[in-house]
């Protein structure tokens, strides 16, 4: 059999442009003027750099640009290309487009490296081809592509989870329930008691949105025995490879906890450890939004990213056109959703995005019952998108996923997104929630909304309708103070939505979106105006930007010191990290590096450096003192320090603040109708004054204590106590709620015995609270007690009804003005703030404690 002869064609090579000129099997004309605009700048500018940025608008074609890059460096250097996507549906979607769009040969890397075809494994190794994979299929313990010359990461912006789960180590309850209860046993010794028993309760907490953070140096003495649990249980499980990772740098790892998983992670993934990415000559970066804060930088574990400026005209203008609704902005809850039904059925496909599977679960099934249309998950569309797009009748229902999916044309024309996860993460959650750390995260959580209402407006002429539920979702695109910091045309077209969602009917929604979905001459108008109005708008920057772009080189540099163990360096770079974290804007953060750098300095301490044991304390006040309305830096402070008195913390008030605000939270603060009906039903049910309503009394009772902050329950049975109120792990009010009897009922011994039998049922249901103060109090209108009574009274509280009443009258008041100026989400300034006010008004566990110890029945008239 002859050899076969190759003739190689001459094609130029001298720049991409001029490559692509070159290549004729491709069915569009050309690059268009931004998209070459951006290659010149790189090729310009950036071609030897190691890491490069460059941002385009969804839909504006940076998928041509990262591929025709690719391209060129494979056929000018000979180099092995390889293209990172978020998902196998995208891996397939990229490969569809280079191939028969752009006339690009690429290859697709999906599923497990064994079932690889032997001829593309041969045509990567050969430089002959571009490999298109998954993030997994980079990171990971044995990966294909381990001497890649070039990486491009798509869609990078969302890439945090995907890269840093080759550095987390996720025990998740269900799945590894063996596993998770063994570890709650090993950290049961350094956790709260209030703690352990959420961990080791068989159902989710009243907060379900709990997060905690073991601190390094209550960890440290337990590392031996942590690893030899993990390495004999985690080789039945894919957890044995992230451990594989973790378990020689566990000290560089910080360890959360919530109900449903325990997670251990680096608080940066350090992706220079990982020779398939760090020994690439290059890797390029591409996004919709890059932030400004140095996000990518942290998410890459990257200390130097050059950026490429954005083509020009494109700080004005986007792709597509949306249309924004925001019916809860006319319309209660319940209305707005039967709307939004309504109008999913005047379409064949819609896409809905949601935060939790708890939603996904819900709107699933009504969703499902009301329009008769097939409902689609994340995994069947992530996979393919075919079946979906191939149905008449379908809506698909994501739950947190707000980046690739990408639904075209007619594809898709209906997206509603019901509220945002501001956390995708225990890491994100715990300094958003537990360290008011969210100037760290406003840039990701504006991109995650750009990402959002972007996946169904896919080129220029795209065009769908954009449907916004959910009071935090809301909250943030009503608020201009929040918009500015938005694209000019995202922020024209929501603010021309807002006013066309003003005051009107759901028949007039209706024909809006019919208008629109026409897309004719009715609708150019409209078109017009949202031009005109793109035009007189800026977008300004985040606050606090700037600092955190100086401080994230040293962040970066930080974790590869601590991962190598070299604690002096450690610290000296958190040293530069606090220089540049000045101001109230970032004090939240600032206290978390804080507690970082004493962390570094006091495990340099414990391995022979001593000289770092006073940066250790030192650090750690810092922390403290910085934000000391956090309970877990207060209590770190105060073990690390003695005779500190400065930083001593109501540590049962913080908590209960922290209540306060998961109840606003919870209720909503868009609107007052769900605050407001919630007071209605307590102040009702609180001045119910017969035996038949004495269960209404109890429920308002039980629900004043929630909407406190004080993590509030009542028993179904009548032996059991009547509501408590719980403060922190040691101390719990419980009541006996006396409110069917009258002025002139004499109290007598039964009452007053159950009353006085309370705090052992408290212990009995709370093994938390063994130890705690426990305090039992009669609410009664009567003012005698019967003299057979007193040998039961011990050292019950006593409180007059309506002394009671007008206490929760008084409350609800402190609580509705701090509602008022609560910024939504955790803030120190605030927490100071409500501090302070619940204090003032007597509501705070330490006053309240005062008020009933200096009221007991034994000192009640006798009545024979």
């Amino acid at each position: 059999m002859p050899f076969k002869l190759t003739r190689h064609s001459q094609i130029s090579t001298e720049t991409p442009e001029a490559l692509y000129r070159d290549y004729r099997n491709r069915k569009i004309q050309g690059l268009l003027a931004h998209q070459a605009d951006i290659i010149r700048e790189y090729h310009k500018q950036a071609v030897d750099e190691p890491d490069v940025a460059l941002q385009l608008s969804t839909g504006s074609g940076k998928t041509l640009v990262g591929l025709l890059i690719g391209e060129w460096r494979r056929q000018r250097f000979q180099e092995k290309v390889v293209y990172l996507c978020p998902t196998r549906q995208l891996v397939n979607q990229v490969v569809e487009k280079a191939v028969d769009e752009y006339g690009i040969k690429a290859n697709a890397f999906i599923g497990k490296q064994a079932e690889y075809a032997p001829n593309i494994k041969a045509e990567y190794r050969n430089a002959e081809t571009l490999a298109v994979t998954t993030y997994s299929g980079l990171f990971n313990t044995n990966s294909f592509f381990d001497d890649a010359s070039v990486i491009i990461l798509d869609d990078a912006h969302a890439a945090e989870n995907y890269i840093a789960k080759y550095w987390s180590l996720m025990i998740e309850r269900k799945a590894h329930e063996l596993l998770f209860n063994s570890v709650v046993s090993v950290i049961r010794s350094i956790i709260s008691p209030s703690d352990y028993s959420r961990l080791s309760s068989t159902s989710p907490d009243l907060d379900s949105q709990w997060i905690e953070k073991i601190p390094t140096p209550d960890l440290y003495d337990l590392l031996p025995e942590l690893i030899a649990l993990l390495d004999a249980q985690t080789g039945n499980f894919n957890l044995k490879y992230p451990w594989s990772v973790l378990r020689d740098h566990l000290l560089a790892c910080h360890i959360y906890i919530s109900f449903n998983c325990i997670l251990i992670r680096p608080v940066i993934p350090p992706t220079r450890t990982h020779k398939p990415f760090s020994q690439a000559k290059q890797r390029l970066y591409m996004s919709a939004t890059l932030g400004e804060g140095g996000e990518l930088e942290r998410l890459s574990g990257v200390d130097k990213i050059v950026r490429l400026p954005v083509p020009e005209g494109w700080d004005k203008q986007g792709i597509g056109r949306r249309l924004f609704f925001f019916p809860e902005r006319a319309l209660d809850e319940e209305s707005a959703l039967n709307l939004t039904i309504e109008m999913i059925k005047t379409t064949g496909r819609s896409l809905v995005l949601v935060p939790y599977n708890t939603i996904e679960n819900d709107l699933s099934k009504e969703i499902s019952e009301r329009t008769g249309y097939e409902i689609f998950n994340a995994a069947q569309i992530e996979e393919s998108k075919k079946t979906f797009i191939s149905k008449e009748k379908a809506v698909a229902i994501v739950a947190n996923r707000y980046d690739g999916i990408d639904l075209a044309g007619d594809e898709c024309r209906i997206l509603i997104v019901k509220d945002l996860q501001r956390a995708t993460n225990l890491q994100e959650k715990f300094l958003v929630t537990r360290l008011a750390a969210g100037v760290l995260l406003n840039d990701r959580i504006l991109t995650r909304i750009v990402q959002a209402v972007g996946r169904c407006t896919r080129s220029a002429t795209d065009y769908a309708a954009v449907i916004i539920l959910g009071n935090d979702l809301n909250k943030i695109l009503l608020d201009r103070d929040r918009r500015k910091f938005l694209h000019p045309e995202f922020q024209a077209e929501i603010e021309f939505g807002i006013e066309e969602s003003k005051g009107v009917e759901e028949s007039a929604f209706l024909d809006n979106l019919r208008i629109f979905l026409e897309h004719k001459k009715e609708w150019n108008g409209a078109d017009e105006t949202i031009v005109s109005l793109r035009d007189s708008l800026q977008q300004e920057k985040l606050p606090a930007m700037d600092k955190l772009i100086d401080a994230v080189p040293h962040e970066v540099r930080y974790q590869y010191a601590l991962w190598n163990r070299n604690f002096e360096a450690a610290v000296d770079e958190c040293r530069d990290v606090l220089t540049s974290l000045s101001g109230d804007d970032v004090r939240g953060y600032r206290a978390f590096w804080n507690y970082l750098a004493g962390s570094a300095a006091w495990m340099g301490a414990k391995n022979g450096i001593t000289s770092l044991e006073s940066t250790a304390r030192d650090n750690f006040k810092r922390a403290a003192s910085t934000a000391p309305e956090v309970v877990w830096f207060s209590r770190l402070s105060r073990l690390s320090l003695e005779n500190d008195s400065n930083s001593q913390v109501d540590n049962r008030l913080i908590r209960v603040i922290e209540g306060l605000e998961t109840q606003l939270e919870k209720l909503g603060t868009t609107n007052n109708r769900k605050f407001e009906s919630e007071v209605k039903v307590i102040i009702e049910n609180l001045h119910k004054d017969s035996e038949e309503d004495s269960k209404k009394f109890e429920d308002a009772h039980e629900r004043l204590g929630r909407l406190l902050g004080y993590e509030a329950g009542n028993s179904k049975s009548d032996a059991d106590p009547d509501p408590w109120w719980i403060a922190g792990d040691d101390l719990c009010i419980v009541f006996e709620d006396h409110s069917g009897g009258s002025k002139k009922t004499i109290l007598g011994a039964n009452k007053v015995r159950e009353a006085a039998s309370h705090p052992n049922s408290i212990k009995a249901k709370f093994a938390h609270l063994q130890n705690a103060e426990i305090i039992p109090v009669m609410i009664t209108p009567c003012k005698k007690i019967k003299d057979g009574a007193l040998p039961h009274v011990q050292d019950v509280c006593y409180w007059n009804i309506e002394e009671f009443r007008n206490w929760a009258n008084s409350s609800i008041s402190v609580v509705r003005g701090l509602r008022r100026s609560f910024p939504g989400e955790a803030n120190l300034e605030w927490r100071k703030r409500a501090i302070q006010e619940y204090q003032d008004g007597g509501i705070d566990p330490a006053s309240l404690v005062e008020k009933l110890r200096k009221q007991k029945l034994r000192d009640l008239p006798i009545q024979n």
